[in-house]
This record gives C-alpha cells, structure tokens and sequence, in this order.
C-alpha cells in the first residue's frame, strides 16, 4: 500500500517534490553509515542544499571541501561548518575552464583521493549571458563545467567513488536535443534553458553511469521543491505560491548525502533519484532520450571541452 501511495504522489508532482512527499517516504529510512576518513568535494557548498548536505556530512565524519567564486566566501563556510578544520574552502566558479582547472589543482595538493563528487553549484539566471567556450552561461556552469571537472576527478576518486549530479524535477519539462541545447540571446528563458541543462544532467548520468561502474558510481538527484535563496532569487512568484510546502535545505540534500554515503542501494549507475529511489525521467509526450542522444550528447561535451570521458 505504501508503495502504491508513493507512486501516486510521484505523478502528482506537487505530492512528490514538496515537503508533503518528503514526510511521508521518511518515515522509515535508516540512518546512514559512517563515513569517517572519507573526502567529499561538494560544488556550491557555501549556501543552501550544498551547505546543508556539508553539514550533514560532516555528522557523519567525512572530510569535505566547499567552495564559492570566492575564496574568502568559501572559507568563511569552511570555517562556519567546522571550526576544527574538518572543512576546506575554496574558490570554484563552474562556468570558467581556468577556474575549474585550478579547482581541481588546489584539491589534488590537499587530499591525494577523493571519495565523493558532489556537483551542486548553479544558478538560473533570467539574463543572457556568455561564458567559457563562449557558450551561454546555464548551460556552461551546469553542464560543460561540471562535465569537465568531474573527468578532471576521475583519476583523483578512490575505487568506488560516487560523482552525484544535483538536476532538478524542471527537466521533466524539456527533451534532449543536443542541436538547440544552448538558447539564443533572442529567445533565451532562464527557466527553460536551466530546464534544458539539466535534462542534458541526467541523460548524460543515464549514460555514463554505467561505463563508469564499478571504479566510479555515477548518479543524478533531484531535490525536489526547495527554500533557498537561489529560488527566492529566480522565482519569487514560485515561492510565494508554494511557500508553505517548500522542503528546507536539509530535507533538499538528504537523497545526495544518502548516495554520498552509501553509493545507492539497488539501483543501476546513472540512476535517476529522488527521495531515496530510482524515479522514472520522462513523463511527458516527446521527452524520452535514447542512447543515441546520449552518446550525440557526450561526443558534444567531448568536443567542446577537449576532455575524453574515457568510456570503453
């Protein structure tokens, strides 16, 4: 019967990625296993889902690394989150190649593996605006950045790390068309173009995912509906509207921090998560991928980044 209810919650959208979907699945989820002596490299970890799931995995006795654009920001957090050091701040701008590169650089001279990936930062702006690879800056900093920088961590991951990308229920809304992948300064929309991004998340996890496995677990999240100041930010009348049944940030980050923690618990690599199990990825009319897709949208990424997944 329980299983019956959380499946009509999960079409019903506002049942599932509310607060309302959260309380009811929690109810009898166990608490987490140790991850003492465990580095976890968590992207946008001053603020937010991202600052609360470092929190929760420091509880938990892993090591992590946060990071914001700017370094004094990001070791304000550190410092926030654990005054012993257990925490490690720095700069990361996921729209900028240099940045990622010396990212990626600055962690490698800290901790010689790493266990965790969390792929968080992000932002949906309702501006046009270019980035690196002069590309349009959603796109960049959820997609081609963190495709980069988690090829730049593969080498770095300790046999049977996990990489966990934070996508978002909003790519239910769009297909993968790698050919209108970026919008155009003419008809960009915030939403849509992070809709889009984020679409490209999880099939590109869908795909990788099981290349990957077993050196490297591969997973995409979503968080569900979320109180943050990012979506205060971008979508005021959002908030307003569905204020009361929001999750907080903690509620937001727990499915991340559970594959964090345990690597997922019988679902395939490059599985689609929310709330601590697989979801389904397309419910809407002309929105299913299929590898071919997948393997146009890696040969894309491949391209305009210069790096090689590496899958055989």
């Amino acid at each position: 019967m329980k299983s019956l209810v959380d499946l009509v919650l999960e079409r019903t959208i506002v049942g599932s990625f509310s607060s309302i979907g959260y309380s009811f699945r929690s109810g009898e989820w166990t608490d987490l296993p140790s991850m003492e002596g465990q580095v976890v490299v968590i992207t946008g970890g001053s603020s937010g889902i991202g600052k609360a799931a470092a929190s929760m995995l420091l509880e938990l006795g892993a090591s992590v690394v946060v990071t914001s654009r700017s370094r004094e920001r990001a070791e304000e957090a550190a410092a926030a989150l654990a005054p012993g050091g257990q925490a490690l701040g720095l700069p990361l701008d996921t729209g900028s190649e240099q940045s990622i590169r010396d990212f990626a650089t600055e962690v490698a001279q800290h901790h010689s593996t790493v266990d965790v990936l969390l792929s968080n930062a992000g932002a949906l702006s309702d501006t046009y605006r270019t980035a690196d690879w002069g590309l349009e800056q959603t796109l960049v900093s959820h997609l081609v950045g963190p495709f980069l920088l988690m090829c730049l961590f593969r080498p770095m991951m300790a046999p049977g790390g996990r990489v966990i990308l934070m996508a978002s229920g909003g790519m239910y809304s769009q297909p993968l068309r790698v050919d209108s992948l970026e919008m155009t300064p003419d008809d960009y929309k915030g939403a849509v173009a992070y809709a889009k991004a984020k679409r490209a998340q999880v099939e590109l996890a869908s795909y990788l995912g099981p290349r990957w496995a077993p050196d490297v677990l591969l997973h995409a999240v979503h968080p569900g509906w979320v109180d943050t100041p990012g979506v205060d930010d971008a979508l005021p009348g959002f908030s307003k509207v569905v204020g009361p049944v929001l999750r907080t940030p903690q509620q937001g980050a727990d499915t991340a921090v559970w594959l964090a923690a345990t690597g997922g618990v019988d679902g395939e690599p490059g599985s689609f998560w929310h709330d601590r199990a697989v979801r389904g990825t397309s419910y809407l009319p002309g929105t299913a991928a299929t590898n071919r897709q997948r393997a146009e949208l890696l040969g894309w990424l491949e391209s305009t980044t210069g790096m090689q997944a590496n899958v055989s």
